[in-house]
């Protein structure tokens, strides 16, 4: 992969996969380290890329895994004792509030349910991408919707 392609990939890719890090982190801070190691990895180990795949699967699987690691690497790091590190503000955003919902659902909800309707990806992507069985993720997005409809209400 030469600059250019590097570089075009970033530009088209970014802007989503950060907003994928932030929903799955909850912090801005490790949002961005998520996607800046991300697009290290892909710059490292793009020998070993097929091109005959899709390459939006692959930077999603490198980027979960990259916010997998650092939420762990900062839980060693920064033990809370039930105190939270990033206060929240109240927002005037539409919709932040679900997404305060969102970002208390265990990670085997919270990531199909971010992928499927932030993102728009279909069942069977997610389900290739998690390695999983289709079946098995409609039954953890069914949770997340029902976990969602007892913590913000039946509107969802």
């Amino acid at each position: 992969m030469d600059r250019s392609q590097f570089q075009q990939l970033y530009t088209d890719f970014a802007p989503d996969l950060y907003r994928m890090a932030l929903a799955i982190t909850g912090r801005r801070e490790l949002a961005k380290d998520a996607l800046q190691e991300t697009f290290l990895r892909v710059y490292r180990f793009s020998s070993t890329y097929d091109s005959n795949q899709p390459v939006k699967p692959w930077l999603y699987r490198i980027l979960i895994n990259e916010c997998r690691r650092l939420q762990k690497k900062e839980a060693r790091s920064f033990p809370s004792n039930g105190l939270e590190i990033e206060q929240s503000t109240p927002s005037r955003e539409p919709f932040s509030d679900v997404m305060d919902a969102v970002s208390k659902l265990p990670e085997t909800y919270r990531v199909p349910l971010l992928l499927k309707y932030l993102d728009g990806w279909k069942e069977y992507e997610i389900a290739d991408l998690l390695s999983v069985n289709v079946n098995t993720l409609k039954s953890r997005l069914a949770k997340a919707r029902e976990l969602m409809r007892e913590s913000y209400g039946e509107g969802v």
